[in-house]
């Protein structure tokens, strides 16, 4: 009872859009024959990266890299069980609150840290090429990926059926509302607020 336990939780719609963008910024980034990305990469240069749709979707659906392994595989019904039944000292936060979380630790165990805070690194922000899909029709259409993502992105868990293995996903939206509906955005779960999940 004496270790809290913190989740940094990010909604996987969410999670799932920018696994994408992270995973078209590694393929653009890197040498095509890493990971088998030739048949993906059709073109690059310093400025722009196209990308083939189909063989994108392909990597999606395997969960490559960031867009696998997300909430739906931690948040299961086996893991709410396992929280009920121990009822450990557990807060759910946010992933946008992190900075709030790095200051208040720094503040009780390493003041010395304070003056460098907020410590950030998203290389995803790194924005160097406008990155492409090309759909393969014999017009040779391309849409940039954050057009692609918007129109594609709200359906894209459902339609590639990266939530399977999912299980108590009620639960999971019942905390969300609870978790992004607190003005902080941090959430001590108790063995009740399970219940009323």
């Amino acid at each position: 009872q004496k270790t809290l336990m913190i989740h940094i939780h990010r909604e996987e719609g969410e999670r799932v859009i920018s696994g994408v963008k992270m995973i078209s910024y590694h393929m653009c980034k890197r040498n095509t024959e890493d990971f088998n990305y030739d048949k993906t990469v059709i073109s690059k240069n310093k400025t722009h990266c196209i990308l083939d749709e189909g063989s994108m979707v392909d990597w999606i659906a395997k969960g490559h890299r960031e867009v696998g392994g997300g909430t739906t595989a931690i948040l299961t019904c086996k893991l709410y069980d396992a929280l009920q039944e121990n009822a450990p000292q557990l807060v759910f936060l946010n992933y946008k609150q992190i900075d709030k979380l790095q200051t208040l630790l720094a503040k009780h165990h390493c003041p010395e840290l304070l003056d460098e805070l907020p410590i950030k690194v998203n290389v995803a922000n790194e924005k160097e090429r406008k990155i492409f899909l090309y759909d393969g029709n014999e017009n040779k259409n391309v849409v940039r990926i954050e057009d692609w993502l918007e129109a594609k992105g709200p359906v894209m868990e459902w339609a590639l059926n990266l939530t399977s293995e999912a299980s108590c996903q009620a639960k999971t939206v019942h905390m969300e509302d609870e978790l992004f509906g607190c003005p902080d955005e941090a959430l001590k779960v108790t063995s009740e607020s399970i219940k009323r999940w």
